[in-house]
């Protein structure tokens, strides 16, 4: 079968590295993008995707040939009729991965491979864990979801920046806490059953697109309608505060967000879909927020003054709308 629609392109004005940890193929033709950045940590799976960016090769695409190695020794092949594959790394050390594309005359049609390392978990939060098994007060909230963060999404969320910088930490720390939230909500397998229903929806029809975005999408939980507005052009639309009237009025608003092009829907599923680029996009819903309903305000303010009162709205305008102000 042809390649997805939704592995056909690159999101526009993005690269491969925007989304995650990547390689290109020989032929420069195809890219690996891989979830989690190395070092990746023993026993923990991850998710690549293959975008074939030549129009010829994903028509002529067939399948995809996978394999694994650790430490020099295959560990899994596999061949699969979509460029995606979910693989868990079970040795410390060296992982690569091969993958090839064939045509359907399985002739490759591109070749790549991305070497990763393997680690064991963080040793710091490890500790922290013990520790608070061990010892009565404080712990360190849900497990899983600090080692997701931490093992998995670090990098990310450290490396968010401001397009108009700005002192302090308060715009990590906003970030840091929409993602946490996020994965405590939902976990990789509950995201991924709407990643991969918003998918179908793109990729044949099977679904629809405007329905399937009522829910907040990826590991910051990202509305597809304001993620829209604030990098693909759909127009600021705010909804009313009270709970009766949003509704109808949400669901006006993912009717205007099923009727952009068709490209533009893929590029924001793909924004939504691997972490760095979820992780980002949430950084910048953020800004746009706060510049429009906060102007002058830094984000260390808007997380402690006037008693959070502002933060408490930026988060209401990112979950539930953006909402009507009086």
């Amino acid at each position: 079968m042809p390649a997805r629609k939704t592995e056909s392109r690159l999101p526009d004005g993005f690269t491969a590295s925007d989304l995650g940890e990547s390689a290109q193929a020989q032929e420069n033709n195809a890219a690996i993008v891989s979830f989690i950045r190395s070092p990746l940590v023993m026993a923990r799976p991850n998710t690549y995707v293959i975008f074939i960016t030549d129009a010829a090769i994903a028509a002529a695409t067939a399948n995809y040939e996978w394999v694994f190695s650790e430490n020099g020794a295959v560990t899994a092949t596999q061949t699969t009729p979509a460029g995606e594959f979910t693989y868990t790394p079970q040795s410390l050390g060296a992982l690569s991965i091969s993958i090839k594309i064939k045509g359907a005359d399985n002739a490759d049609k591109a070749t790549i491979t991305l070497n990763q390392e393997v680690v064991t978990l963080n040793e710091e939060l490890e500790a922290l864990i013990t520790s608070a098994v061990n010892n009565p007060g404080p712990g360190v909230g849900n497990v899983e979801v600090a080692r997701e963060l931490i093992n998995d999404h670090n990098p990310y969320y450290q490396a968010v920046t401001l397009q108009d910088p700005e002192p302090g930490d308060g715009f990590k720390r906003f970030v840091f806490s929409m993602a946490s939230e996020g994965i405590l909500q939902r976990n990789a397998e509950q995201r991924k059953v709407l990643t991969d229903a918003l998918a179908a929806a793109l990729n044949n029809g099977s679904g629809d697109f405007a329905t399937l975005a009522v829910e907040g999408a990826g590991i910051c939980r990202i509305r597809l309608a304001l993620a829209a507005m604030v990098v693909a052009g759909l127009p600021w639309t705010e909804l009313p505060d009270a709970a009766s009237a949003r509704a109808s009025a949400d669901q006006q608003l993912r009717e205007q967000l099923g009727t952009l092009d068709e490209n533009k829907k893929i590029d924001l599923f793909n924004l939504v879909r691997f972490p760095k680029s979820n992780i980002t996009l949430c950084g910048k819903i953020l800004e746009a927020l706060r510049n429009r309903y906060f102007a002058g305000a830094n984000f260390n303010d808007v997380l402690t003054g006037m008693n959070g009162t502002r933060a408490h709205w930026i988060n209401r305008h990112y979950k539930e709308g953006p909402l009507v102000t009086a």
